[in-house]
Formats: structure tokens, sequence, C-alpha cells
């Protein structure tokens, strides 16, 4: 669901859309760049992919840490087990949020993702969507900002259970794209109150391509120039 997007972003989004390079993160590299399990995640992927991480942790996949931990697959009763079969999958190591805190309910922000310059679309994977009758569902919306402001938003699907059909142990893919954005923040849209983490991973980010920056800049100016005509 796109809730809005200026006619800025629109602007920008015609100019960029096709001149933009991917770049993508499954954190399988978590060893090589320093990070061991249970470390903070902040800049280790500023260098080579521009973004910077806030809330974030690297887990190992498997690790039965006490507290915090990544997700429990409730179907196996073991940490973090992917039942999903699929390509590239969970993998060794993903990012989760912070353990058990206190509570944090509806409308928290348990992970941002910052980036150096703009970009046109992003894309990931939130991993075991699932809730329980004892401390209620989850739900996740994924928000674009670009300079502080909401320019995109979609919701994921609220898991109510933790049985055969519902998202346990599995991956929810989101996507963004429709406008330029600087920053994306994962907010909790559920009923629990405790007990609510975040699994991420597998994540994909389009950047536009230095020659497509200086169109883009062309295209501001001229947008601003045809305002001051209109407002005279």
């Amino acid at each position: 669901m796109i809730r809005k997007m200026t006619g800025l972003g629109a602007a920008i989004a015609i100019l960029t859309s096709g001149s933009a390079a991917a770049s993508f993160i499954d954190f399988e590299d978590a060893n090589v760049r320093g990070l061991v399990d249970n470390d903070a995640v902040t800049n280790e992927y500023q260098g080579t992919n521009s973004v910077v991480f806030s809330g974030g942790f690297i887990e190992a996949s498997g690790g039965d840490d006490a507290n915090p931990q990544g997700f429990i697959t409730d179907q196996v009763s073991s940490p973090d087990v992917d039942l999903s079969n699929g390509t590239p999958g969970l993998g060794n190591w993903f990012v989760r949020t912070e353990g058990e805190i206190g509570q944090r309910g509806s409308g928290s922000i348990f992970l941002s993702i910052f980036y150096d310059g703009i970009v046109t679309g992003a894309s990931g994977e939130i991993w075991d969507i699932d809730g329980n009758s004892g401390q209620g569902t989850e739900k996740w919306n994924v928000v674009a900002l670009n300079n502080g402001s909401e320019v995109l938003s979609v919701a994921s699907p609220e898991g109510f259970n933790n049985g055969t059909l519902s998202m346990d142990g599995l991956p929810w893919f989101f996507e963004l794209n429709g406008a330029v954005f600087d920053q994306i923040n994962f907010e909790f849209a559920g009923t629990k109150e405790f007990g609510v983490g975040l699994g991420f991973d597998n994540f994909t980010s389009s950047v536009p391509e230095p020659g497509t920056l200086g169109l883009l800049g062309l295209g501001l100016l001229g947008l601003g120039a045809a305002r001051r005509r209109f407002s005279v």
C-alpha cells in the first residue's frame, strides 16, 4: 500500500527509473566485516553498500541464545529454523532486533536503515511473523522516508498463530518502489506488547548511477523553474 508520494518524489522517480545499480546484503560475510554473534550492526556495510543500521544485531542461525535470540520456529521447537526451503533462504547469518527490553507495543520502531544518499527502491525479508493467543499478534509496517518525511509504506500480513498455516519459520518479502528515499523504518503494528522481535535478511537496494544523479539535478532545476512560473 502506497500512502503518499509528493510531486517532487514522482519527478525524481521518473528521472531515475531504469538507471540504477543493485546493492545486495545477505549478511553471510558478517565475520569478514568483523562481526560475531550478538554484535550490534551499525556502519559495517557503509563503505561498500552505503547503509548504516540502527537497532539491529547480527545473529547466527540456530544459535541457542538464552536471551536475546533470533526467533523460535515453534513447529520444530528450535531457534531460527528456515521452513521455506527457498533460495537464498535464511543462511548462516541474519539481523535481529534487541531482545526483551520491556514493553514496546504498536508504533514502536525496531530497526532503521539510513542511506548515504537517495535510492529508488528496496526489498528484503522479515522472518517469522506469527502470534499466539497468550501474547497477541505480530504485524509490521515498512516505511520509507525522504528527508524525514514518509513517502512509501507497505504492511505485512498479521500473524495470529504459529501453526502450520502461519508464517512461523517463513519469510515475508517486501518491496518499496515508486519514490526516492534515504531511510527505512520497521514499525511494529501488531497487538503484542512483550516478546516482539524482528528477523531481517536478504536486503536489496536500487542506487542511482552517477550519470543519472546529474540528470536528476537538472530535472529538479526544471521543476523549480516551472513552479516559479506558475506562482507569478
